[in-house]
This record gives C-alpha cells, sequence and structure tokens, in this order.
C-alpha cells in the first residue's frame, strides 16, 4: 500500500517501472494531489486535495491511527524518540537538567511508575555514531507525563514526545481536515484503515508539492511511516545500500593525485545564509546585487536549466545581469544562454564515458556508461569537466596542477587523462572487494562486461534505526525534531514539530474569484529542461494550463480558450491556452514545470522550434521565497485567470 503525497512517480528513471511491478503484484497506489497524476490514468486511486493543505492531511491520518489505536507502539517506544521527555518550554529533558556536568545529548525517558533512564548515541573514537546506550530491559511509557527534580531543586512538568503529538493530531479530526484539505472524512478514514492495515508506506517525496512549508510537511510523512513501524523494512521507507564505489576526485583542500594546498576560510555562500541547506543557488545571485554575505562577480552554468528551475524568473534575469562574467556551458541554447558573455558547447552523457555508482537504487549497483555517440562534424562539443580544466589552467595555472592538469589538444588525449582517474578508482574497488570476498573482482567484471552493471551490495533491511543511528541528535526516527535544538535561533525558524501552516511563500487567493493556486509538476514526457526542446515533445507535450470545469464555468472559460495569467505577487502575465477538466481540483490550476514558455533568443528562430514558446514557465510567477535554516524554494505560486477576448 502506497501513498503518493504531491509526488510525481511518471518523472523519475527506474521508479515507475518499479511501481509499475509493485502494482502488478497487488500494490495499492493512491495518490494525494491538486491535479490527476499521470499514473493514476490506470488503476491507482486519486484523491484531489487543495494545494498547500498535505500537513493536514496528514496529521489527519495519524489522528486517525491514534484515535483507532492501528499504530506500531513497540515501534514507537524502542526505535522513536516518541518516548523522550519534553520540559514545559519545549525543549527536550537531559541529563545536563540533573547534573551540573551532564550532556545534552544524553536524553531522559520514564516508565510508568516514574523511574527515570537514560538513552544516547553511542560513538566511535571518531565521533561516528555506531550504536546505541541505553537499558534494553527498561521499559519507557509512551504517554508517561509528571514531574522532574531538577539539578537545582525545581520541580519541571514534563510529557513525552508521543504525548506533544497526540494533542497536535487530535486537533485534525476528519471533519477539520475536510474543511482545511476538501478531502471528505470518509475517503480520509478510509485511507487510514487500509494504509494501517496493509503496513502501508508514504514515499519521501521528489519534485513535491513545494509550498514553502516542506520541512514541516516532509517530518510528518516520516512520522506517519514511524507510525506504521515501517523503517528500512520490505515495502517501507528505507536506506539504500551504496555500493561504496568511489572515483578520485577533488576533495577540500586534497587532489586525485595526493596533492594538498591550504583552502580558503570562507564557508560556501549558500551555507552562511542556510546553514543546513544541500544547495541555494538564489544566495549566490543575490550576492551579485546585494555583496552580502560577499560580492559575487561571475557564475559558470554547467549544464542547467535555471530559468525553468530557478524560482522567480524575474529576479534571476535582474541577477544575471549585475554578474561581470557569466558563463553557459550545455548542449542546446537555454534561454540563460540569452545572458551569457561566453557560451561553451558541451557533450551529452551519451558521449562521454562514465562509471559511478546507481543513485537511489535499492541495492548497491555500479555502471559503466561507455559513449554511444560522437559530436557531430565541426561541433567544437568537449567534456565539461575538460572546459573547466581548461579555463582553470589558463586562469590559475597552479591550480589546475592540483589535479596533475598541464592542458590537453585533442578529445583522446583528454579522456585518456580523465579516463585514468576511473581506471584507478576502479581497480582499487575491485582490489577492496577481493579483499572482502574472494573471487568477487572477477565477477564483478564478468557483469561490468556483458551488462554494464553490476550488483555489488545486496540491501539489508532492519539495519536503520534497529542496529546503526541515523543521523539525528538521538539517532532514532524523531517525532519531535531535537534538532531544532541544536543551534540558537533553529527552533524559532523550523518547530520541533508543526500543525498545518498555510503557505508563506504566495498571497492566498480568494475562494470563487478569478485568483487560483498555480501547482507545477512533471511526467514522463516533459520531465527535464532537454526534453521540452525534442520534436516529439511538439506533439505529446502539453503546454496548456488545466483549469477545473467549476472554476471554467464560473469564469465562462472554455476548453481551448486562450487565458492570460498574472501573477498575484510577481505582477508578471502571459497568455497560454487552457484545458478544462476535471483532472484538476477547485481553486487550483495546474502546468507541467517543463513544457514550455521558453523564451530564448536563438533557437525559436527556427521555425521547428516555434513550439517551444507556447505555454507558461510556472517560475514567472514564484516569489523566490526559501524556508529559513534550509533554504528550499517554493516552486507554486497564486495566480489571477482573465479569459483573453477578442
Amino acid at each position: 500500500y502506497l501513498l503518493l503525497i504531491g509526488r510525481s512517480m511518471g518523472s523519475s528513471m527506474g521508479a515507475l517501472h518499479t511501481l509499475n511491478e509493485a502494482r502488478a503484484c497487488g500494490c495499492h497506489v493512491v495518490a494525494i494531489d491538486p491535479r490527476m497524476p499521470d499514473i493514476a490514468y490506470g488503476n491507482a486511486d486519486w484523491v484531489g486535495i487543495r494545494p498547500g493543505t498535505d500537513a493536514a492531511f496528514v496529521l489527519g491520518l495519524i489522528n486517525q491511527m491514534i484515535e483507532n489505536k492501528t499504530f506500531d507502539k513497540e515501534f514507537l517506544i524502542r526505535h522513536t524518540n516518541g518516548a523522550y521527555l519534553i520540559k514545559s518550554n519545549g525543549t527536550p529533558l537531559t541529563e545536563a537538567d540533573f547534573r551540573k556536568d551532564g550532556s545534552t545529548s544524553v536524553f531522559v525517558v520514564a516508565n510508568s511508575a516514574g523511574t527515570l533512564s537514560l538513552r544516547s548515541v553511542k560513538r566511535d573514537e571518531k565521533g561516528a555514531a555506531i550504536g546505541f546506550i541505553e537499558d534494553e530491559n527498561f521499559k519507557p511509557e509512551l504517554e508517561f507525563s509528571g514531574e522532574a527534580i531538577l539539578a537545582n531543586g525545581e520541580k519541571e512538568p514534563v510529557r513525552t514526545a508521543f504525548s506533544v503529538l497526540k494533542k497536535l493530531a487530535s486537533e485534525y479530526t476528519p471533519e477539520k481536515v475536510q474543511e482545511i484539505t476538501g478531502i471528505r472524512p470518509e475517503a480520509l478514514k478510509g485511507i487510514a484503515f487500509d494504509y494501517a492495515n496493509n503496513k502501508g508506506c508514504i514515499d519521501d517525496g521528489w519534485y513535491t508539492s513545494k509550498n514553502g512549508t516542506d520541512v514541516e510537511l516532509y517530518q510528518l510523512i516520516c512520522i506517519a511511516n514511524a507510525m506504521n513501524g515501517n523503517i528500512d523494512q520490505p515495502g517501507g521507507l528505507i536506506v539504500t545500500a551504496g555500493a561504496g564505489f568511489k572515483v578520485p576526485s577533488v576533495a577540500a583542500g586534497k587532489g586525485p593525485n595526493g596533492e594538498t594546498w591550504a583552502m580558503a576560510k570562507e564557508k560556501r555562500i549558500d551555507k552562511i545564509v542556510y546553514p543546513e541547506t544541500s544547495g541555494t543557488y538564489s544566495v549566490a545571485l543575490d550576492a551579485a546585487v546585494s555583496g552580502k554575505p560577499y560580492p559575487i562577480k561571475a557564475a559558470f552554468f554547467v549544464g542547467t536549466t535555471m530559468f525553468h528551475r530557478q524560482a522567480d524568473a524575474k529576479k534571476l534575469a535582474e541577477n544575471l545581469k549585475k554578474l561581470d562574467l557569466v558563463v553557459v556551458q550545455d548542449v542546446l541554447p537555454q534561454e540563460l544562454v540569452d545572458y551569457a558573455d561566453y557560451v561553451l558547447p558541451a557533450t551529452y552523457f551519451m558521449e562521454r564515458r562514465d562509471m559511478s555508482g546507481v543513485k537511489w537504487a535499492r541495492d548497491g549497483s555500479i555502471y559503466l556508461s561507455d559513449p554511444q555517440l560522437t559530436p557531430p562534424k565541426g561541433c567544437e562539443a568537449r567534456h565539461d569537466v575538460w572546459i573547466l580544466l581548461e579555463i582553470l589552467r589558463r586562469a590559475y595555472p597552479e591550480r589546475a596542477e592540483h589535479v596533475g592538469y598541464k592542458g590537453c589538444k585533442t578529445a583522446e588525449e583528454f579522456n585518456a587523462y580523465f579516463g585514468a582517474f576511473v581506471d584507478r578508482g576502479y581497480k582499487k574497488f575491485l582490489d577492496d572487494c577481493e579483499k572482502k570476498k574472494p573471487g568477487s573482482a572477477e565477477a564483478i567484471r564478468k557483469s561490468i562486461s556483458e551488462n554494464g552493471w553490476a550488483t555489488i551490495k545486496t540491501k539489508k533491511y532492519g539495519e536503520y534505526p534497529y542496529l546503526k543511528p541515523f543521523g539525528t541528535p538521538t539517532g532514532k526516527v524523531e517525532i519531535y525534531g531535537f534538532k531544532s535544538f541544536s543551534k540558537p535561533g533553529y527552533a524559532q525558524a523550523i518547530a520541533p514539530i508543526s500543525g498545518y501552516i498555510p503557505s508563506p511563500a504566495y498571497t492566498q487567493p480568494k475562494a470563487d474569484s478569478n485568483e487560483f493556486i498555480l501547482v507545477s509538476g512533471k511526467n514522463c514526457v516533459t520531465c527535464s529542461g532537454l526534453n521540452m526542446f525534442t520534436q516529439p515533445t511538439r506533439f505529446m507535450g502539453d503546454r496548456t494550463v488545466w483549469m477545473n470545469p467549476q472554476d471554467a464555468a464560473r469564469l465562462g472559460i472554455r476548453n481551448g480558450d486562450m487565458i492570460e495569467v498574472e501573477g498575484m505577487d510577481s505582477g508578471y502575465k502571459a497568455n497560454t491556452q487552457v484545458t478544462v477538466t476535471k483532472r484538476v481540483v477547485p481553486g487550483a490550476v495546474f502546468a507541467y514545470g517543463f513544457s514550455g514558455g521558453v523564451r530564448t533568443k536563438t533557437l525559436i528562430k527556427d521555425p521547428n522550434y516555434q513550439f517551444v514558446k507556447e505555454g507558461i514557465n510556472s517560475h514567472w510567477y514564484d516569489t523566490g521565497y526559501a524556508q529559513p535554516v534550509v533554504g528550499n524554494v517554493a516552486n507554486n505560486s497564486a495566480v489571477r485567470i482573465n479569459k483573453v477576448r477578442g
């Protein structure tokens, strides 16, 4: 039983095939989404939800599991921080509250008699988490509440993290959830029943709802998975097995051939503003204008369609103009090219040799991709790394020497240089595998030769957090986020647990008006910035805006009409065609994120590519809102829809 909340499975390589295999074996799939995703055209259920209200639905699901006692109590006690005690101010009770020399990383649980016990993460001499320190015979109470006597003699009211969750979830009755989300009470109850009785799983997402409340939503999704005890189990939310394959590369102050050098003391610019980000590029472009936290004068863009990836396209364009130097490396003239001082043609992945671990797969595998194509005659396309190394060699020759690069004149010469790193990494990898399991190296070589890939490590279930800690402060699944208290200001920005929060990323539209939330998404056809340029997309792609018949009738709009889409916050206006369909909920309109609205001045001069101008780019209407601390950016926006007359 699989719940997909705002998840575009149809655009994910490999995942759709696996999902279809699961469906063929009887897996029941339910999509909770403002628009009907393509997988629901078959035997998957679609439950429409108002945009930005996913958290209320998940809290309603959790509430039903608590009310009906269908949650996995043993899992919550043993493998989450559900039984850990919380003080009246919302912070966790720790050993430091009892002793002056106590640790704030040692937490407290209590049994039904009120006896306390300590729990913490076991670490090796390097500080890496390797296990747990706790009394396995101690039976904590999941819903304990009482008083703890602190080191200063004061009595402190405490309750468990689960009790906090239970109280929060109790507000989200089926009727309240319907009021917020539009999902009928009987539908919520039915999903909660099936989810619990089938030990279901909620996918942890990719290209999901994007309403500026993602952190809160994903925490609730992880809690709902923990409520089923379905973590790192077959059919559950798992930690994938990596192959452990590494190619020599440039690390912080260390080169692939053993070279070393002193690194700059400054942090990466987005890490200064968003310390927990995995990548928020808008910070660098903002610095081109503001000079804060330090000035950015130049930018290189390697194979990325910024105008269809970066929220707030208007601001993106303004910031690009402020840079002294813009260099674009790509295979097609994207809209970003219009702002470039230099455009350097790159090779496509099918024109390059590559060996790597297979990402986002259950088992740990490696693959070898040999070039199947060569650049057309007369095309000066080069490998992206070759381009960057040549620029580095000419600007800072001593830095190029850090990676042993002194210059290559031909593709064959560069391939020999670059391929040597792959070969060396592959050899070391095989040697390590052979030491662990004699005979494995030859088996891997044979599989790579015959299939192009080899499985190195088969996924073992029941490891995290049963035997190995997660990277959380408690090492366990946290239904109450102790990470919020790890640094000053975090708790004010990202609460340890949150209820439904209306999106802070855009102005909330008025009901039954010409104001809507514009939702973006993907499918198999229009899933990337390159795909939208291919000729089949001209006929298979959908560059219209979807509108529910109920809304269309109120506004006098018919299927195929031209409409004006105006950003309520951005003020941007553009015309496009409308598709009137029940595949989107009332109050929302939908457009594919990588379908149209390409404004590049270069490629669209070709009559064969005029179709890429059709439609809209949803990022024209975004505000560019990023969540504090983590920096994830909202893609959805608020718009007004007007029929174009005449």
